[in-house]
């Protein structure tokens, strides 16, 4: 069963369309509803800031697969350089992107311990990680995520929960789209490749992470060589 945190983000509601096999997917969204109609996907809207996981609970428990993999998608990027922050900005950014994701985590944590498995994999950025100007809020948040992670993926490994980073480069989806076109073709320059990745190279690594117990505290580029 995966459930995916975040799936009104660009990113996640382009995965929605790819194939996840016949596995249920709980896909919880803040606002705006995918529009993606499959027969293995459950929607429920649901706050990352909030701390009420009733509805979750029930979901979780009639579902007969135990084998939980928590894809987080969610978070949010101000970019500002970085004279012009504050305090409130940091707050903001760091309650969706670091405390919100933690209470989740720790909600979902014992069922994959009690269950001897679990997957728990953080979408993060290349430009996130590396630090791009104007990105202080953002780099510094999905650092910390990825600091916890590695943290994280000692304490429970031995329960066979697994804790890890896929970094994603440039995609035709989701920030990407945002951005003017003179920025898009910097971007695209600076890939060896010439070119934007397919979102089927993030189902693979989801996939593959899925099956692999022995892939822990990791950070895997799925970026192009950038």
């Amino acid at each position: 069963m995966y459930i995916f945190l975040g799936a009104n983000s660009g990113i996640a509601k382009k995965l929605l369309n790819y194939s996840f096999g016949n596995e249920k997917i709980i896909a919880l969204y803040r606002s705006n509803k995918p529009n993606i109609s499959k027969k293995n996907i459950l929607y429920k809207k649901f706050n990352i800031k909030e701390r009420t996981f009733d509805k979750l609970i029930k979901l979780i428990n009639k579902n007969d697969d135990k084998k939980i993999v928590l894809v987080n998608f969610s978070s949010i990027k101000i970019d500002k350089l970085s004279l012009h922050l504050n305090k409130k900005l940091f707050q903001e950014t760091f309650e969706v992107n670091l405390f919100g994701y933690f209470n989740f985590i720790k909600f979902i944590l014992p069922y994959m311990i009690k269950n001897n498995w679990g997957r728990v994999i953080n979408i993060s950025s290349t430009g996130g990680l590396r630090g791009d100007v104007g990105t202080s809020l953002y780099t510094s948040s999905k650092n910390a995520t990825t600091g916890l992670f590695k943290v994280l993926s000692k304490e429970y490994a031995r329960f066979n929960v697994t804790f890890n980073t896929i970094s994603l480069g440039s995609f035709n989806t989701g920030m990407f789209e945002k951005l003017p076109i003179h920025l898009k073709k910097k971007i695209i320059e600076n890939i060896p490749s010439k070119k934007n990745g397919n979102c089927q190279n993030i189902v693979n690594g989801i996939k593959f992470l899925k099956k692999s117990d022995y892939v822990n505290g990791s950070i895997i580029n799925i970026d192009g060589g950038i």
